[in-house]
């Protein structure tokens, strides 16, 4: 499931993504401290994402992005 960019994604890896609700939570506690605009639209537009879906939609995203860029370096 192609939910998030290929710039919030490489955000993501920073993060706990184990549930909906840390993720939110973690991304909302970090918001205070990010200055750039650009980072904090990344941010809101994940945010906005993750108040759409529900858990079980969350559940269905893959987080590993290893074999994608596996077969992007062969």
């Amino acid at each position: 499931m192609d939910l998030f960019t290929l710039e919030e994604q490489n955000l993501l890896a920073a993060y706990d993504v184990s549930s909906r609700m840390n993720l939110l939570q973690s991304l909302e506690d970090a918001l205070p401290y990010v200055y750039d605009y650009e980072m904090m639209g990344l941010i809101n537009g994940i945010i906005g994402k993750l108040l759409i879906i529900d858990d079980d939609v969350f559940e269905l995203v893959s987080f590993d992005y290893t074999e994608y860029y596996e077969a992007k370096n062969d």
